[in-house]
This record gives C-alpha cells, structure tokens and sequence, in this order.
C-alpha cells in the first residue's frame, strides 16, 4: 500500500504556519530581553552608587573618573584619574565610572548592554569641565555662606527640557550623575577602550556624553523615559538611563568633614 506525501503547496502552508509562530514569539520575546537587561543595568547601579557612598564615607570626598579609552594592558585602567582626586584630569568625553578605585568587580561597571556607566562628578570649575584649568578636587563642602558650596551639575527632563526640579542652591542639583547609554550604546565606552558611535549626531544622548556642548541645554544631563522606536531613526531617540544624588546626600555621608574642600 503507498503512502501518500505532502504536496508543495501542503509544505508551504506548514512552513508559512510554522513561520507565524516563530516570528510572534520573537516579538513576544524582544520585550522580556528588554526588560531583563533593564533590570540588570539597574543592579549594576546600585552596586555602584552603594560603593560611591562607601568611598564618600571613607575619603570625604567623591572619586574622580576613570579614562574609558584605555585598554585593560594600561596600569590606569578603571582607576581614577588622578590617583588621590586633586584635580580629575580626563576628558569629559571619557569619564567612565573608577571601579578600581571603588574596589568593585569589572561586571558591575557594565551595563547589561556591555557600555561602560559614564560618570560625572562636580568640581570646582564649570559644570562637566573635567580637564578645567580651575578643576580641582571634586567641590562639596560645609563651609561658607551657601550651604552647600560649590558648582554643580544640572539636570533636564528629556522630553519637556525642563529641570526636573527648579535649582536654588546646590541641593536642587546634582554632585555626581552616574549614566548607562542604553539599548542603542550610543556614545558608551566598550571593554576595550572603544566609544560606540551614533547613528544620529546630537541630541540629548550627545549631551549625556559631553554636556558641555550640548545645544538643547548649557551644561546639562537629561533623564527622563525612553523616547522613540528601536531601531533609532534620527537623533530624537533616547534611551539613556540616569542616576544622580544631591550635594546635600553626599555631604551627609561625610560626617563633621567637608567634602573635597
């Protein structure tokens, strides 16, 4: 007795069926990934902002950041710079976070990305200005007229551009702002000492990596939920996640001391 096969076209109704169903759990996929990662990127920051109060506690002052251009080969690789924080001296296009320093693992220096968490912290000299001539040890004190004293960063809603609070003193700004670039990568630093490039030039990512050439705001760094769809199709997206903490916190944790001063 023979037995009868599939047709052709009984073979590409299976394969179109087949097909359906491999692309719908692809798409049902891509959004637990996405939010998997977003979950690990979030503990890796606050593994890092617990060593960043642990390190304030124990130094009175903030670390200055590591160069995220130089190669795990180089002796300076996840240190700040300099060593003892008189005066950070790298650029602010290469401010990564010091894990070194911080005395914390490598992984949690990443984002679940594999971008290196860019990091700021605020010095004498302007906002951002990380190789200043006027920079110097990272500016929170106890001492003076305004409390606290010192220059700090400023930052911006990304989609109304406004501060998401209204700066008065330095207790409405930001001492330090930790940041992972996201899905897209765009301007993060990679283990090797690479920097992913944009797709898009400007827009508030690029204000994220050096803010102070940033067109939308002086000096400021945005925050705020993701804007725009995955693949990005111009320099509108934005999918940067941001940490920040006031002077006044940081300045808590160092006791009766002043902090840098």
């Amino acid at each position: 007795m023979s037995q009868r096969g599939f047709t052709l076209l009984e073979m590409a109704l299976v394969l179109t069926v087949v097909g359906l169903l491999i692309g719908g759990g692809l798409l049902a996929v891509g959004p637990l990934i996405d939010k998997t990662n977003t979950t690990k990127t979030n503990t890796n920051m606050d593994q890092v902002e617990n060593a960043l109060e642990l390190f304030v506690i124990r130094n009175a002052r903030l670390p200055c950041p590591a160069d995220g251009s130089l190669p795990a080969a180089n002796a300076n690789y996840g240190l700040e710079q300099p060593a003892g924080g008189a005066g950070c001296t790298v650029a602010t296009t290469n401010a990564v976070i010091p894990w070194r320093t911080l005395g914390i693992d490598e992984s949690y220096s990443l984002d679940a990305w594999g971008s290196r968490f860019t990091y700021f912290a605020s010095q004498n000299g302007t906002a951002g200005a990380l190789t200043s001539a006027t920079s110097g040890t990272p500016a929170l004190s106890h001492s003076g007229a305004t409390y606290p004293a010192g220059t700090f960063m400023t930052v911006t809603d990304v989609r109304s551009v406004t501060q998401p609070v209204t700066p008065t003193t330095g207790s409405d700004q930001a001492a330090y702002v930790l940041i992972s670039h996201g899905k897209s990568g765009w301007y993060g630093w990679g283990k090797s000492g690479v920097q992913h490039a944009a797709s898009y030039a400007g827009g508030a990512k690029s204000c994220n990596n050096n803010p102070g050439a940033c067109t939308l705001a002086a000096n400021s760094y945005f925050t705020g939920n993701p804007t725009g769809g995955y693949p990005p199709s111009s320099n509108a997206y934005f999918d940067d996640m941001l940490r920040w903490r006031s002077p006044a916190f940081i300045i808590q944790l160092c006791g009766p001391g002043s902090c840098g001063n």
